[in-house]
Order: C-alpha cells, then structure tokens, then sequence
C-alpha cells in the first residue's frame, strides 16, 4: 500500500502484514491498552486497563471471548466486581475450585486480572482478590 508515493504497509506471499506508523482497531491502539480511570459504579466490558479510586462497584458487560481486563484499585478501601447478567461463571483463579462467584472483592491498592475464555465464563486473579 502506497500513500504519496511512499510504502506505507504490504502483505507478503505468507500473509504477513507490515505496517509504518500506528495501527488501531475500534478500542485503541493495538499495541497500547486502552486506559480508562473510574470513580463511580461503572460497567465494563471492554478490554483494557481500569484505574478506579473513590472505590466504585464494576461490573462486567458483554466482554468479548479472550478479551483481558485489568483492574487497579487505586483507594485505601476494599471495591466489589459484579459478574453482570451475561457473565454466568466467574471463578477465582487462587480457589483451585470450579465455585462460580457473583462478586468477588479486590482489596485496597491491589491490581486485578479478568480473563474472559469465553463470552459467558471469567476467571478473576490478581494481587488481593475473594
């Protein structure tokens, strides 16, 4: 692909793509997750990295399969997570159990990891998290 005469990306025999400049999709950048700082009851469901203070409640949207969002609890206060009505099993990845949580709680000044596997299962991990 050319723009004023200069290569500006090109797809090989292989199917390899290579690009100059900055790629984005309809979230973000691809390479730089998406930031979003959150001070009241929000919910979520894009990937990306979350800063809350003033302890919200979240809860999860509709995120996609694969998708991974981070959570930073940036308060001296406990924050709960909802699973939301699309979220049917959400699991605590330190449990070792297949117990499904409709909330769990992420501790003061801790960071939170949410897989989704798929549209309807999350598996919750991180540094303060039940």
């Amino acid at each position: 692909f050319r723009v004023d005469a200069a290569q500006r990306a090109s797809i090989d025999a292989s199917g390899n793509f290579d690009a100059n400049g900055t790629i984005t999709d309809s979230v973000s950048d691809v390479r730089t997750p998406r930031r979003t700082a959150i001070s009241t009851d929000t919910t979520i469901a894009d990937e990306g990295a979350y800063y809350c203070t003033s302890n919200p409640t979240l809860t999860l949207g509709a995120p996609s399969a694969g998708a991974v969002i981070t959570i930073y609890n940036n308060s001296a206060s406990s924050m709960t997570l909802n699973r939301g009505s699309t979220v049917t099993n959400m699991r605590i990845a330190a449990d070792n159990t297949t117990t499904n949580k409709t909330s769990v709680t992420l501790g003061a000044y801790s960071t939170t990891v949410v897989t989704m596997f798929n549209s309807t299962f999350a598996v919750v991990s991180g540094s303060d998290v039940s």
